[in-house]
């Protein structure tokens, strides 16, 4: 993976360095040929002791805090594979892109970062390797865990609704005198405008796009239930490996 060069603002990382030595005194930020980079040990809390120490690296993006920070782990305990939510990088899939706005929406910092979905990224593996379930629940891998997410999302495991929803969300713009991707026949100014707007507002278009695609080769879901509306702080996610 091709690493880029960073502007990041110096007061900013002022900020981190002193985030981190408040909160997560063994992970260190430094710079690496303009990389921004932090590592260190991770401790997982849980029940009031410390359960697992894992050794990773968070790599901050040019357009951090924008963009979302790259976890990866680089101890080597977790196998790099979709069924444990990493890919042949070691990179974490701490959750869809396309749910950025539940686990790291505009203005979040790193400790709450850190607590949450980096937190219970590792407390599901620590608990799995002690032959326990994943806590939080998870999606389903590639086309059907994007299936899954937004049948739970819009409340409809219907297909093809689904794929006109998101058809909508990779547009540059919408127009209220189209057709409502509900099915109801109605224009969308007259049906579900509002859900639209709200659902570009939440999810990157670069995301929608990329689910689209995705969606557009499934043609039977696994699972074509709805599944149980979790809580969006305590749910861990898998992202989707294609």
């Amino acid at each position: 993976m091709r690493r880029g060069k960073h502007k990041i603002d110096p007061n900013l990382l002022d900020h981190l360095r002193a985030e981190l030595r408040s909160t997560y005194p063994d992970l260190h930020l430094y710079q690496d040929n303009g990389h921004i980079l932090i590592r260190g040990s991770f401790p997982v809390a849980h029940e009031g002791a410390i359960l697992d120490r894992y050794s990773i690296e968070i790599e901050l993006p040019e357009s951090y805090p924008e963009s979302i920070p790259i976890v990866r782990e680089i101890g080597g305990l977790i196998p790099r594979t979709a069924d444990y939510h990493m890919n042949a990088q070691g990179e974490a899939c701490l959750f869809l892109p396309d749910e950025c706005w539940r686990f790291f929406p505009p203005g979040t910092s790193l400790v709450p970062f850190l607590d949450g979905p980096v937190r219970n990224f590792f407390l599901g593996q620590s608990l799995v390797r002690r032959g326990q379930p994943w806590p939080f629940g998870q999606w389903g891998h590639g086309p059907q865990g994007i299936y899954e997410f937004y049948t739970e999302l819009l409340g409809t495991n219907d297909l093809v609704t689904i794929r006109r929803y998101l058809e909508y969300l990779t547009k540059e713009n919408v127009k209220g005198h189209w057709s409502c991707p509900c099915g109801s026949g109605q224009r969308l100014r007259n049906c579900h405008l509002n859900e639209v707007r709200d659902l570009r507002a939440k999810i990157p278009r670069s995301a929608a796009i990329q689910s689209w695609k995705s969606l557009r080769a499934l043609r039977h879901p696994i699972n074509s239930h709805i599944p149980p509306k979790a809580e969006p702080e305590s749910q861990e996610v898998n992202c989707t490996f294609q």
